[in-house]
């Protein structure tokens, strides 16, 4: 089974870097999973510089975890092609009770069909239509009725009423007149009808009971339809020779419309279905047929298993969260998860980083940090507590990093920590509003939806130019997001210090920040958002 380990929205490099170590933790200690590490979001630059340092690929995107249909699909195990005769249908159906059987022409889908197709076949027996036509094939003849061929027709199949020659000659003379198509004659051996079928040219003559055919004195040398010799009585003959329609003739002309994407959502294909007469819907990924649901495939809603990390509230997670089954959070942050059904594992502890948690992990279960792993710890670490300058940073999270330097034989721990901050663009260079919303969070407090960004850099020299375009991007993004107030920190992770750029709030005058211009503030000596920034934000909305 795949469980998934995931960060929160927008990721930073701590939880990118905790999904990525905690998924070779599970894998080692679970070998009955499997654990893959993903990211809610664009990487930021820096995380991806890690990361292809380390010669690593980054975690996939996921989307959602909503319920899909390719998770409750079914791949065949019975198939017929659309030339096979109706009764070998019938007999899967039978025998082995399906509730759908595919049809697949040399490994081309072609349709899905259920009982009721079949039931429909000989209902239109009773629809008013006086004489039923049917389609006739040859080849199926041979499969079905017990008999050979005397002469072949100018074509494999026939579409005609059938007859059964069985009146008086003079009746049956009156009879063929008065139809409006001509039939396929079913007949035993009766010259004087044989021959006057031959003379009207019917498609084709099916003689029944007989056991010697070379003994028949009939010239059907100027015949040009089939002549077929069953060796059964007439009854017999008939009924077979309706079961020997082939199965394209009983297909659903509207195939189109029982068609369903195996990304579709579980629920909107339910729905879809129950509001069909279709026993089930074929399932295709773009052109390419993948197998088929019915009525029974959603009888249980999947659930993803997941495991949170750097987070545990479910608007800061994936999509479809309350749809998924969490099985367990590692988290340093306050606690608001989504409600559960039963308990779970949670490590919840106030340390700087989720990274110092994982390593907890692999110190709980006896497994040795290999120097790759140790140096994605590290760099999460790092990140997350600014170097280690951070004011969310414990006395634990320098000795781990003491420790993870050793295992990941890091000859120069502050060369390290400056290549995660400074190979980076310019905000001049990039898109203001992709770095506001890289590693934004969203919070819901006192009726207030605000939202803090950060960004870090090595120098803050440049705001001065930036500033008005990345203030009318954060205006941007507010709306956007229907936030009330938008704000985003960028921080100088080697001064130790930040600016805050905002957009209008009734409450700015109330910050202890120094105000630089409108919607501009200098921030000393911050570097964390939620140990610094998020408390005065918090305690100016209290006023």
């Amino acid at each position: 089974m795949k469980i998934y380990i995931t960060g929160h929205r927008n990721p930073d490099m701590d939880s990118v870097c905790a999904a990525y170590a905690y998924s070779v933790l599970k894998n080692r200690i679970d070998s009955k999973n499997q654990y893959i590490p993903v990211m809610l979001g664009q990487a930021n630059r820096n995380t991806r510089k890690v990361f292809s340092d380390l010669s690593l690929p980054l975690p996939q995107f996921l989307h959602d975890v909503r319920p899909r249909v390719r998770e409750v699909q079914k791949t065949p195990i019975y198939s017929i092609s659309s030339a096979d005769p109706l009764c070998l249908l019938m007999d899967i159906f039978q025998k082995r009770k399906p509730t759908v059987v595919p049809v697949i022409d040399d490994g081309v889908y072609k349709g899905l069909l259920s009982a009721d197709d079949i039931n429909g076949f000989f209902l239109r027996e009773n629809s008013g239509v006086m004489r039923q036509r049917y389609l006739l094939s040859e080849e199926n003849m041979e499969r079905v009725i017990e008999g050979e061929f005397l002469k072949h027709g100018s074509g494999r199949t026939v579409r005609a009423p059938y007859m059964i020659g069985a009146m008086e000659y003079n009746v049956y003379l009156s009879r063929l007149e008065r139809l409006h198509e001509r039939p396929v004659l079913i007949i035993g051996y009766r010259k004087k009808h044989i021959e006057a079928a031959i003379e009207q040219q019917l498609p084709g003559i099916v003689l029944t009971g007989v056991s010697d055919p070379s003994k028949l004195e009939i010239d059907f040398s100027p015949f040009n339809g089939f002549v077929y010799t069953s060796y059964l009585d007439t009854a017999e003959t008939l009924r077979l020779l309706r079961l020997s329609t082939p199965v394209s003739d009983i297909m659903n002309k509207d195939e189109n419309e029982m068609h369903v994407d195996g990304d579709a959502l579980f629920d909107d294909a339910k729905k879809k279905l129950q509001e069909s007469d279709a026993r089930g819907f074929s399932v295709f990924n773009g052109d390419e047929w993948t197998g088929f649901v019915t009525r029974r495939c959603f009888l249980d809603k999947p659930r993803q298993k997941m495991i949170l990390v750097d987070h545990n509230e479910a608007e800061q997670s994936v999509p479809g969260i309350e749809e998924a089954e969490i099985i367990e959070i590692l988290d340093h942050h306050r606690l608001a998860p989504p409600r559960m059904k039963s308990p779970i594992y949670i490590v919840s502890e106030p340390l700087g980083s989720t990274c110092t948690i994982v390593y907890e992990q692999f110190k709980k279960w006896g497994e040795e940090i290999d120097p790759l792993t140790a140096k994605v710890l590290l760099a999460g670490l790092s990140s997350d507590t600014v170097m280690l300058k951070s004011p969310t940073t414990t006395s634990y999270d320098v000795h781990v990093a003491k420790r993870l330097v050793e295992i990941g034989k890091v000859e120069d721990y502050g060369v390290f920590c400056r290549s995660i901050f400074s190979d980076g663009l310019s905000l001049a260079a990039q898109d203001p509003e992709s770095v506001i919303t890289s590693d934004m969070k969203t919070y819901h407090e006192k009726n207030v939806r605000f939202a803090i960004g950060q960004v870090e850099v090595t120098t803050l020299e440049e705001v001065r130019d930036i500033r008005e375009s990345y203030l009318e991007a954060l205006e941007r993004v507010r709306l956007e997001n229907a936030l009330d107030w938008c704000m985003l920190l960028i921080t100088d992770v080697i001064n130790e210090s930040s600016v805050l750029l905002t957009t209008p709030f009734e409450k700015l005058k109330d910050l202890v920040y120094d105000k630089i211009t409108t919607g501009v503030y200098s921030l000393t000596g911050v570097l964390s958002r939620k140990k610094q920034l998020l408390p005065e934000i918090l305690r100016v909305l209290e006023e």
